[in-house]
């Protein structure tokens, strides 16, 4: 037995008009592929791989990360030795003035250091980003406050009133003996100046440590609490504050000779850190070498799963772009179609 079938009109106007959609959404993706020189759908073109190539981005993240913070550290570590050059050429001066004058005339040149507590607490206080390069791990706060100081000050000439039983600069002290004078300076000045009385006067915590690499740490900062920042200003303090004309010469002597031995081994571990903080520079230079070179591998992996051949995705763009076109072309034939035109 014979069936016919028909044909109806609405299913040939209709049929162009759904292939259609899935031929643009095809157009979009190809273009998106030549665009981005990636797999439009990545998890559809990998399937299982498509762990992978997370992974490995994952990994290409973590070292974009590293060099961000390398770039911090870096410029983290070039104030701190601008800064650190900064204080140790004010110490070396004081100090040559010191050495190069006769031992009588010494108190003179200390006298007219004062200014020199106020240099090296501006210089501990550098800031950048609003980030104070001497604050260590507390670097939201300046890690010498110019109360700390005062108060510093205030409790020395408190003990040199006490251990003297005068004020500072009093006439009394020209008959000094030379023997207290040290032991006040060992007895009372001193202490203030050791690490746990100068971490009271420090508002900084430890020096910063920096991941540079996968696998390297280092310190990219120093700290106000440091002693040698404290040997220096128990130097300029000395200086000014026990009113150093007033004693005998051989008084002067003690005091100037121990504000030598001060400004020299505040001065030594100056270079010390600079030293410190050169080598760091090198390690993150070298770290930043080492992850570019990873960062390479990494991205010709991640390009060997994800990426797509451009003249392929051409070639289906223009393949698409056809059949759209000729899909609009059959579509406006079919809507003049009518029988009408057969009658």
């Amino acid at each position: 037995m014979m069936t016919t079938s028909y044909i109806s009109s609405i299913n040939l106007w209709n049929a162009p008009r759904t292939g259609l959609a899935h031929l643009q959404t095809g157009l979009a993706q190809a273009n998106a592929e030549i665009a981005t020189g990636r797999h439009a759908d990545i998890g559809l073109a990998l399937g299982t791989k498509v762990g992978t190539a997370l992974g490995l981005r994952q990994q290409g993240a973590e070292i974009d990360a590293l060099k961000d913070g390398n770039g911090v550290a870096s410029l983290r570590l070039k104030t701190s030795q601008s800064a650190l050059a900064q204080m140790q050429s004010a110490a070396d001066t004081l100090l040559q003035n010191l050495v190069g004058q006769p031992v009588a005339q010494r108190a003179a040149v200390a006298a007219n250091a004062g200014g020199q507590l106020a240099t090296l607490t501006t210089a501990l206080n550098t800031a950048i980003a609003g980030q104070y390069v001497f604050g260590g791990t507390n670097s939201g706060t300046a890690p010498i406050a110019d109360t700390a100081i005062a108060t510093l000050r205030a409790g020395i000439a408190s003990d040199f009133a006490l251990f003297f039983g005068y004020a500072p600069g009093s006439a009394a002290a020209a008959s000094e003996a030379p023997a207290r004078v040290q032991t006040f300076l060992d007895t009372y000045v001193a202490p203030r100046f050791a690490d746990a009385a100068w971490a009271g006067v420090s508002s900084a915590n430890g020096a910063v440590q920096s991941r540079i690499s996968l696998s390297e740490t280092v310190p990219t900062g120093a700290s106000a609490d440091a002693q040698p920042f404290a040997k220096l200003a128990m130097a300029y303090i000395v200086s000014t504050d026990l009113g150093l004309s007033s004693f005998s010469t051989a008084a002067q002597t003690v005091v100037t000779s121990r504000m030598i031995g001060l400004l020299s081994e505040g001065s030594g571990g100056l270079v010390s850190m600079q030293a410190d903080l050169g080598r760091s520079q090198g390690l993150i230079t070298a770290a930043n070498t080492r992850l570019d070179a990873q960062k390479t591998l990494l991205s010709a992996s991640v390009g060997d799963l994800e990426a797509v051949d451009p003249a392929e995705a051409k070639t289906r763009v223009d393949a698409l772009t056809t059949q759209i076109q000729m899909s609009y072309a059959l579509t406006a034939q079919l809507r003049q179609l009518s029988l009408v035109n057969f009658l």
